[in-house]
């Protein structure tokens, strides 16, 4: 089976497209009112929701059994923040971060995650440009767990919320993918979100 994925990462999703110009004078992005949705089941195929106008997901909950999804799409300066409801939820080729978070009985498709882009050999994090040796230094003084490392050298603090150097991260401090200190606490939004779009989600 063929999977049309999304050409940007996950994390460049829901930022919006320079639009020249200086900072102060540039056009605010335009939200449009919240949309919900019920459906009878979910499909999140790397992190867009194909059935939702290829949204992209940035926060996923479960709430009696059911489940409960925050997404948004920006087109331009216009963006569309959708919350869903649904009963079942099915994964396609989903990041292994967003699939941590969830229980085993989630209904998996086909595909392997997508492979994400190499990291180069020198860092550890590009969003933060924080070095490996930075990684080394803070095992050498006792920081042995991913998330230790993070707070100490602020790796996985950046756009991609460590998705890209958390798994070099564990490999430098020799952790097996499944151990607990491999990871990291994941915290909403999954992806960067303007504020204005986040607002659309507050009940009046």
């Amino acid at each position: 089976m063929t999977v049309d994925l999304n050409p940007a990462m996950a994390w460049d999703r829901l930022i919006p497209p320079e639009r020249g110009g200086d900072v102060a004078h540039r056009a605010p992005l335009r939200v449009e009112p919240l949309r919900r949705l019920d459906l009878e089941e979910l499909l999140v195929r790397d992190d867009d929701l194909p059935e939702v106008g290829g949204a992209t997901l940035f926060w996923l909950q479960q709430r009696g059994g059911a489940w409960v999804a925050w997404a948004a799409s920006v087109d331009g300066d216009r963006a569309v923040p959708w919350l869903i409801h649904a009963a079942r939820l099915r994964l396609e080729r989903t990041d292994p971060s967003l699939r941590a978070l969830l229980p085993g009985d989630v209904a998996m498709g086909e595909g392997a995650p997508r492979p994400l882009e190499p990291m180069p050999r020198v860092l550890a994090c590009i969003c933060r440009e924080r070095s490996m040796e930075a990684i080394y230094r803070s095992a050498d003084e006792g920081w042995t767990t991913v998330e230790e490392v993070k707070r100490r050298t602020g790796v996985a603090f950046g756009e991609c919320q460590g998705r890209r150097c958390v798994p070099t991260a564990a490999a430098r401090l020799d952790q097996k993918e499944g151990d607990p200190g491999a990871r990291i606490t994941p915290r909403p939004p999954l992806v960067p979100v303007p504020a204005s779009i986040l607002a659309a989600f507050v009940e009046p």
